[in-house]
């Protein structure tokens, strides 16, 4: 790949949040934390719009190459004409709306913010007719595909028909207490791909029967100069719209990332960039990649590199005549130049098995709520109280978390500023059916695979005690619950199942 960086007259003042190609020309969508929306002609070379916003843009699109709609901290949806340079609100959110997206299929502008709501607007009418979904959470991202909404929240995926928001038709919890960072409609199949905050990437292809989904997870992380797994959060997935399987990851470190899906194996990864990547999209034909580097409000310090919009122009050459189909069945490789650097020592893919290793991931501390989980002082705790203090110019608010820890119930208490980063520990719970209890205080416990675990001791809760040992005299069948966190296990619950046979 050769490229460079966009040369604006007036620099990008705050972080980007969002870039988009049109559908069918270079000219590049880009919304940012300054509250403006601009449009930039790539081939020109030529920034065509600077249009202001009253409040900072969280995300943007494109409905034709003429019209583009905006999702803005203050809640409002807005709907502007790139040739007239003019814009008027669509509808609004009770609080700031995150993301935005628009649907050929039903001509539908769509949105989702921190109010826990999904709102449909349907724009063929004067007056916008709506369609509403509350949620359960705030919405992290979503994706339009078809009649296909993909929303993430949380932890979990939930797919709606855009014709029928009243339920939902696939709902999928991917990664147990890590967060969704971004999610992204796959093209050639009806499914999707999404990215967490500590660097995993999820497939999910959606069945036709039932919506039964099939997929697979795989981290892609540099490692450190000790060869330790190094964990950062995903902050966008795009696909190339040419070549069937070709998607690139960008980074909260910098990095971009080109895969292979079908070989499910990493091709190539592009010199670090200056700031963390923000955004990225590909033109509509595949041959150019924009990334933006930015400050994303994850990190510790302040913005310190400007945001800058760096141009990847792919060498389609060696491509091969089958090139100029759309979405190929067989997966092409492209080639690009030495300045693109591809090491499978410092990246891999991992099976689902594999890819909870670790005992914490990372979490922006402004988005953990309560009954969340938190380290404090190297504990693993469940977050009983949370409070943020006002928020500053960068967003480096305080907050104030309370915890209890897992496992032996003393109360912690630890202020983090909401744009850094806190660990979170995986917290797991497993059942297993009690078999006996020994003099000094052990349990046998019977697994999955016929094979017993002896290495827990009974709980130290009197009435969980208690509970376990009636239980267990008066010759019941009892299935006890297992937590697992960072290294440490416990029984906290109890099942009866009645009487032994």
């Amino acid at each position: 790949m050769k490229g460079g960086c966009l040369q604006l007259e007036q620099p990008i003042q705050d972080a980007v949040s969002r870039i988009r190609f049109a559908p069918n020309s270079n000219n590049l969508l880009i919304s940012s934390w300054d509250s403006c929306l601009r449009l930039y002609d790539v081939d020109s070379s030529l920034l065509r719009l600077q249009a202001s916003s009253p409040a900072p843009l969280l995300d943007c699109c494109f409905h034709t190459h003429s019209v583009a709609f905006c999702a803005a901290s203050d809640g409002c949806i807005s709907r502007y004409d790139l040739d007239s340079e003019t814009a008027n609100a669509v509808g609004t959110h009770h609080d700031t709306a995150t993301c935005v997206a628009y649907s050929e299929q039903t001509c539908q502008v769509v949105s989702g913010g921190l109010d826990k709501k999904i709102i449909a607007w349907d724009i063929r009418s004067a007056k916008a007719h709506t369609h509403m979904k509350i949620v359960d959470a705030e919405v992290e991202s979503m994706s339009v595909s078809g009649f296909d909404l993909m929303v993430a929240i949380g932890t979990s995926v939930i797919t709606y028909d855009l014709r029928n928001l009243e339920r939902s038709v696939h709902l999928k919890e991917l990664y147990p207490d890590v967060r969704i960072r971004c999610i992204s409609s796959i093209p050639y199949s009806r499914g999707y791909a999404v990215g967490s905050v500590d660097g995993r990437v999820a497939f999910e292809i959606l069945g036709s029967l039932n919506m039964n989904g099939s997929g697979y997870t795989f981290r892609c992380h540099p490692k450190s100069k000790d060869g330790r797994g190094h964990l950062v959060s995903v902050n966008d997935i795009v696909f190339n719209p040419l070549i069937c399987g070709a998607f690139a990851t960008g980074d909260n470190e910098g990095y971009v990332i080109t895969w292979d899906a079908q070989s499910k194996r990493r091709l190539y990864e592009l010199p670090k960039y200056p700031n963390s990547v923000a955004s990225l999209s590909y033109n509509h034909n595949g041959q150019i990649l924009a990334v933006a580097s930015s400050y994303t409000y994850q990190e510790g310090n302040e913005m310190e590199e400007p945001p800058q919009i760096f141009i990847q122009e792919t060498d389609g050459s060696n491509i091969g005549s089958s090139s100029a189909r759309p979405l190929i069945t067989t997966f092409l490789f492209l080639t690009i130049t030495a300045a693109a650097v591809m090491s499978d020592e410092e990246h891999h893919f991992e099976s689902k098995a594999d890819a909870g290793a670790s005992k914490t991931f990372p979490q922006q501390a402004g988005t953990i709520r309560k009954n969340g989980y938190i380290v404090i002082k190297n504990r693993p705790c469940k977050v009983v109280e949370v409070s943020t203090s006002k928020t500053g110019k960068h967003g480096h608010a305080k907050c104030h978390f309370v915890g209890i820890d897992i496992f032996n119930g003393k109360k912690l208490e630890d202020i983090v500023p909401s744009s850094h980063n806190c660990d979170v520990p995986h917290v797991t719970r497993t059942d297993y059916q009690l078999i006996d209890i020994s003099e000094d205080g052990f349990v046998s416990l019977l697994t999955e695979n016929g094979n017993t675990k002896d290495d827990l001791r009974l709980p130290t809760d009197e009435n969980l005690l208690t509970q376990i040992k009636d239980g267990f005299a008066e010759g019941k069948d009892l299935v006890v619950t297992v937590m697992s966190s960072m290294g440490e296990e416990q029984i906290c619950a109890l099942k009866d199942i009645g009487p032994k046979n």
